[in-house]
């Protein structure tokens, strides 16, 4: 079942990629290996600079997918973030071109490095540190998004 709903996310995405400008506030994310994360969206800048921080918590089903305009070599930060992080750059078809794995939270005080994109991607997923190794995310993988509207 859920084999045959990545298969239909994935058939779906390009054909619907402009129908509806608005964004959805949350998704399902599955992963190939059939797990579904349900992830809030971040799709304009105040969300996507907010992102997980000061967030105590990031579950085990949890995540958040950052919507980007365009592709380019979007960098990100772990600055007021209190939990470590996978964090998943995506191509324009939702396959994996980089991963940050378990990025700790920046120190209180001191330098807080970005964490720079090698490739360019569309979306970037976070999850709780250590998701990705768990359920054998890989460069090259293709996830599905379900939404409703679907993301742009």
């Amino acid at each position: 079942m859920i084999a045959k709903v990545a298969v239909a996310a994935l058939a779906l995405l390009g054909g619907l990629a402009m129908v509806n400008p608005q964004e959805p506030s949350s998704a399902t994310v599955i992963l190939p290996s059939g797990k579904e994360f349900t992830a809030e969206i971040a799709a304009d800048p105040e969300k996507r600079r907010l992102g997980y921080m000061f967030r105590e918590h990031v579950g085990p089903d949890e995540g958040m997918l950052f919507v980007f305009e365009s592709e380019a070599r979007h960098d990100f930060w772990m600055k007021n973030c209190k939990v470590s992080l996978d964090i998943i750059w995506l191509d324009e078809e939702l396959t994996v071109v980089q991963i940050a794995r378990e990025a700790p939270p920046c120190p209180e005080s001191g330098p807080c490095p970005s964490l720079v994109a090698q490739r360019p991607a569309r979306y970037v997923l976070e999850l709780a540190g250590g998701a990705a190794a768990r359920h054998g995310l890989g460069i090259g993988d293709r996830l599905a998004v379900v939404s409703d509207p679907p993301i742009r």
